[in-house]
């Protein structure tokens, strides 16, 4: 009969926890609903918009480098997604880590389930670069495992972010396609899955409706070309971005 030697037991079993470097917390912050409008300075409507529930915030000190995580409760995957896909720009990498994730020169950002994550690193340092999907997953799993489910209609394939959006409500909606939000007024939906094409102005929208007779309303408001493919409560479409006004400074919002 063999014998194992206790403690060669617990190094087999557990090295995680004996090797792992714990991060120095410098400061934690917790904020809940309306408490979000102190935090982000007015931001908070955007995020609100999607459901947010609750932020954690924490500056933290991991292998010598400086980063604040902050980590986003949201009610769906899509949810998180959606905030994610409004706050990501010109990823260096993208949707490497098993996830949804976006890599810049000062922040990693990331979807996983019903979280967004965002983890600055100020000093853009290659050595804080280097540590930072490890920091990652010292908080989150970072196993896809709970990933936004992208529509088969859409016939995207990886990376997803960068290219796609997901629309929850005005706001969103607004900052994204001053031509979409027209032809959404008065048309209650429950969420957009939007892909621009940014240089030639066009793009296109899965509109998810609250019933056949919104639907039905909103198709009457579009031309034949225009709907790609309809169902009792969607629409998949293409449209065009109508040329700026003169006061106008807005554009896709990418």
């Amino acid at each position: 009969m063999r014998h194992y030697f206790p403690g060669i037991l617990l190094l087999f079993l557990f090295p995680f926890f004996l090797f792992a470097e714990e991060p120095e917390v410098k400061r934690e912050r917790i904020f809940t609903g309306e408490g979000l409008y102190g935090f982000m300075n007015g931001g908070a409507e955007q995020f609100l918009e999607y459901g947010v529930t609750r932020l954690v915030t924490r500056d933290l000190t991991y292998k010598d480098e400086e980063y604040t995580i902050d980590i986003y409760d949201m009610p769906t995957p899509e949810d998180a997604f959606g905030i994610y896909s409004l706050h990501i720009f010109k990823c260096t990498r993208a949707d490497t880590d098993g996830c949804m994730d976006c890599l810049s020169p000062y922040q990693l950002q990331a979807v996983a389930g019903n979280n967004y994550i965002s983890v600055v690193f100020p000093s853009g340092s290659e050595a804080a670069k280097s540590h930072v999907d490890e920091l990652l997953r010292l908080y989150i799993p970072m196993d896809g495992k709970k990933n936004p489910r992208i529509p088969d209609i859409l016939k995207l394939t990886p990376p997803y972010s960068g290219q796609l959006k997901f629309l929850r409500g005005p706001i969103s909606v607004s900052g994204v396609s001053t031509s979409l939000s027209k032809l959404l007024e008065n048309i209650p939906y429950t969420g957009i899955w939007f892909i621009a094409d940014k240089p030639g102005k066009r793009y296109k929208a899965l509109i998810y409706l609250k019933d056949k007779e919104v639907t039905g309303k909103l198709k009457a408001k579009l031309s034949e070309a225009a709907v790609i493919q309809a169902g009792n409560n969607f629409i998949y479409m293409k449209g065009e971005e109508a040329e700026k006004e003169e006061n106008d400074q807005g554009d896709f919002g990418f």
